[in-house]
This record gives C-alpha cells, structure tokens and sequence, in this order.
C-alpha cells in the first residue's frame, strides 16, 4: 500500500515535493488519530473551502459587493429564508445552552 500510494503521488506531477507533502500529511494524520481528533471533519473542511469560498465570492459579486442588500435578499426569499431557519435550528441544538433532561429512574 505504501509503495503504491508514493508511486500514485509521484506520478500525478512527477515530484518529489509530491511524496514528501504525502508522507507530512500521513504523520499530520497519524498524529490526529492517536490524540483522538476525527479526519473526517478535516478532509470535508478541506475539501469544500474552496467551493464555499467561490460560491460566496459569486454571491457578493452579484449584489455589487452590498452585503446589506445580500443579507435583505437572503431573508426575503422563501427557500433561502426556510434554510436559515433550518441551520440556525440545528445549531442551537447542538450548543450546550441548556442541561439535557435526564430521566428518572426509579
């Protein structure tokens, strides 16, 4: 498996910078997973800033960089405004703001 994945690292832009970035992520990764920190999050991060990134560029741009008139726009549409509500939902019950209930057991 090792020689595979530094012959498929090497041969993308044939260089060896490649395969060291490849060998500095797979320490990076041995490193979170002995501590106990989840990849997953991190690979997802990764792998979706650059779309969150250009999506919220396209979305300013089309409101000639008036972030007023984005957030208006963002609360005056059905969708946009049900989603928020959706989002913000989840995140406060996700946030540790009240104690959970537990039941009584008698």
């Amino acid at each position: 498996i090792v020689l595979l994945s530094v012959v498929g690292a090497y041969s993308i832009n044939n260089s060896a910078d490649d395969v060291l970035w490849m060998v500095a992520f797979g320490i990076f990764g041995y490193f979170m997973k002995m501590y106990g920190y989840q990849t997953g999050p991190l690979i997802l991060g990764i792998i979706l800033a650059r779309l969150i990134d250009d999506n919220w560029r396209r979305a300013i741009i089309s409101e000639r960089g008036d972030f007023g008139s984005f957030a208006l726009n963002v609360v005056s549409s059905p969708l946009s405004l049900t989603l928020l509500v959706v989002i913000c939902a989840v995140l406060i019950a996700k946030t540790p703001l009240w104690p959970k209930q537990k039941p009584k057991t008698t």
